[in-house]
């Protein structure tokens, strides 16, 4: 009877709605901002919802609104399906009569409903075309939103330099704007980018700049609390990273933690956590401890496994600088599990790195994981990215503050000009400079060809001269030494053979001594022979440590080489040997022109059935997917391809370069 009377009274309230309205012929969206169908609960909002009809071929600029705020209404009732299939048919409308407001407005929605289904691709998408749109109306506003949102999408899937460039745009945009809300988003997101890029101070510049936005525009938000909490728990983390100990320590302190702690549980989580990474770092060890595990108990508590994770990391660090090694494996392992099911790449590499450091016997498995799963084309990218966008912005700044210093503009104009003129005569001294060291090195790299095969020679003529010499040594001694001790030894058992008195017999005793002793000398000789023989199976390890030693006298680097005792290089087939000579000529000669490194390793090790070859530098590095290789690099992929092996190289930006070869036997 209940559930009668309340369709009853829905139907009576959906027919007065639409008198008021004036929805006999037409739909209006005012409907939705009444004050009868603000009152009415979600789940009736939802059946009041699916009982409106509408053309699907109209070209009625009102009914088209209708039709785009009937999919907001289903967005914020979380039916998100419907929602996006009513976007899409009110964007297809809205093209049919070429609307120019509604069309990038219609894109904006649908990349907002995709965002919130984590459909990241379709809703950067959506917002890529409603970027288009609004450039071409010039609406700043809007397009410094939805440089914010492309942002935002592109912070979550990681990359940081394409966000940096997004939000530079939107803050360049909203110079003039009032949309504080926005402007401190914006200053936030910058903020954490920056945080996530490792430049610290750029992160707490942005991060101040949000505070301020927050505080003299106060008005301007309704849940001010919570955005003051997530800026101080912010600015926190970053005065950390700088050692930046007692003002991380007062921010978070300005926070209540006994009012979030009921009203804000995962903010109390996170604050409690990074209180207890602050205590930890400045020695007070009872008080990380427990701020740990309050943050750890409240997150279990709110099921937020992203926190989660960052408090057993937290516990992992702290058990690890009190050198309880195994509670601190076991909450890194744990750590590990939930980065894995979150795909927390930057925190996965992290916990790895920490393991590596407290499990000694699971290091190699470790650190082995951890270049697998290691960015490293992150950095190098960073360097290689689009900047104009920021160095505009930025710039722009500067110019705005320049204008109240214009008697100054004359000064800076030719201070700029010499400055120019001086950088290019920079340049052109220092590619003239590049150029000779280059032909310098051309040469020296011929003349360690020629000197590397004149060893050789020398090599084998000093092997063949001791050869002949230690022959003739042998000789001399057992016609002058052995000969005659056995002549004589002969010549007296023979006399002494006829004769069978008691003197007779120890006189022979003596000689059957000596005849040991010419037997002793003569194992000595053979014993010479058999290291001279040993002796000649290092040929080919000579010339590699000549090549190390010659490219030492050309350069600054310096290079060292270790090869495995192991390897029988009289196996070897010759080809791979000179594979490997000409790589690891080729690598020596680039690290000294290109790397800038201090130090430079070559290792040659035998594992199983294959063998590695290492050459691990601390220089500059470069990037290893730009097209612009050099003919040294293809020439050592070509000379790798002839073989049953294997080329790998790893190169990051400010951290060197690993060339890694595997040959298979």
């Amino acid at each position: 009877m209940k559930k009668i009377i309340f369709l009853l009274f829905l139907f009576i309230s959906i027919l007065n709605l639409s008198c008021k309205h004036g929805f006999d012929n037409k739909l209006n969206s005012s409907i939705f901002y009444s004050n009868e169908y603000k009152k009415l609960p979600s789940n009736n909002k939802l059946i009041f919802l699916n009982s409106l009809n509408y053309r699907k071929d109209t070209k009625d600029t009102v009914e088209i609104n209708f039709i785009l705020n009937l999919s907001s209404e289903y967005y914020y009732l979380n039916e998100f399906e419907k929602s996006i299939k009513l976007a899409k048919e009110a964007l297809d409308l809205y093209k049919g009569i070429d609307d120019i407001i509604n069309v990038p407005k219609s894109n904006l929605y649908l990349g907002d409903y995709y965002s919130k289904v984590n459909k990241l691709d379709s809703s950067f998408f959506y917002y890529k075309n409603a970027e288009k749109k609004y450039q071409e109306i010039n609406d700043n506003e809007m397009l410094a939103k939805v440089h914010f949102k492309k942002a935002y999408i592109l912070f979550y899937e990681g990359d940081f330099i394409e966000c940096e460039i997004q939000v530079s745009k939107s803050l360049k945009l909203l110079k003039k704007s009032k949309d504080f809300k926005l402007i401190f988003s914006a200053y936030s997101l910058m903020g954490a980018n920056f945080e996530k890029l490792e430049e610290y101070k750029k992160s707490l510049y942005y991060f101040q700049k949000a505070k301020v936005i927050l505080k003299n525009n106060k008005l301007y938000f309704d849940r001010k609390y919570n955005y003051l909490t997530s800026i101080s728990d912010n600015l926190s983390i970053v005065y950390v990273k700088l050692g930046m100990f007692q003002e991380a320590l007062d921010e978070l302190k300005s926070i209540n933690l006994n009012k979030i702690i009921n009203e804000c549980p995962n903010d109390y989580a996170a604050v409690a956590g990074n209180l207890g990474m602050v205590y930890l770092k400045i020695g007070r060890k009872h008080k990380a401890k427990k701020y740990f595990l309050e943050a750890l108990n409240t997150a279990k508590r709110e099921k937020n496994l992203n926190t989660e994770m960052y408090q057993y990391i937290n516990l992992g660090e702290y058990y690890l600088k009190y050198k309880v090694y195994n509670s601190s494996i076991c909450y890194f392992d744990k750590a590990l599990i939930i980065s894995r099911l979150l795909k927390s790449t930057d925190e996965y590499k992290l916990i790895l790195r920490y393991l590596t450091q407290v499990d000694s016997k699971n290091k190699n498995y470790y650190n082995e994981h951890y270049i697998v799963v290691s960015d490293s084309l992150f950095k190098a990218q960073r360097k290689s990215r689009d900047k104009y966008a920021r160095i505009e912005y930025e710039t722009s700044v500067v110019e705005d503050e320049n204008k109240l210093l214009s008697t100054k503009n004359t000064y800076i104009l030719i201070g700029s000009i010499q400055l120019i003129f001086l950088l290019v005569l920079v340049i052109v001294y220092r590619y003239i400079k590049s150029q000779k060291r280059e032909i310098a090195f051309t040469k020296a790299q011929q003349k360690a060809e020629e000197e590397i095969f004149d060893l050789l020679k020398e090599y084998q003529l000093k092997l063949r001269i001791a050869k002949e010499l230690e022959q003739n040594r042998i000789s001399k001694e057992l016609h002058d030494s052995v000969m005659n001790k056995l002549y004589g030894a002969r010549i007296q058992l023979g006399i002494l053979n006829d004769s069978d008195d008691k003197e007779i017999k120890e006189k022979r005793l003596i000689y059957v001594d000596l005849l040991q002793e010419i037997e002793q000398e003569i194992r000595t000789i053979s014993h010479d022979l058999q290291s001279e023989v040993i002796d000649n199976k290092f040929d080919y390890v000579s010339i590699l440590f000549n090549l190390i030693q010659l490219q030492n006298e050309i350069g600054a680097t310096l290079f060292s080489i270790e090869v495995d005792s192991k390897i029988d290089w009289n196996t070897i087939d010759s080809l791979v040997k000179i594979t490997i000579f000409r790589i690891v000529q080729e690598s020596l000669l680039n690290v000294t022109k290109h790397a800038k490194a201090k130090e430079c390793k070559v290792s040659l090790s035998l594992e199983s059935n294959h063998l590695i070859l290492h050459i691990k530098d601390d220089g500059v590095g470069f990037d290893v997917t730009s097209n612009s290789s050099g003919i040294g690099l293809k020439n050592m992929k070509e000379r790798i391809s002839a073989l049953n092996s294997k080329f790998e190289i790893f190169s990051d930006e400010k951290k060197g370069t690993l060339i890694k070869v595997v040959i298979f036997f």
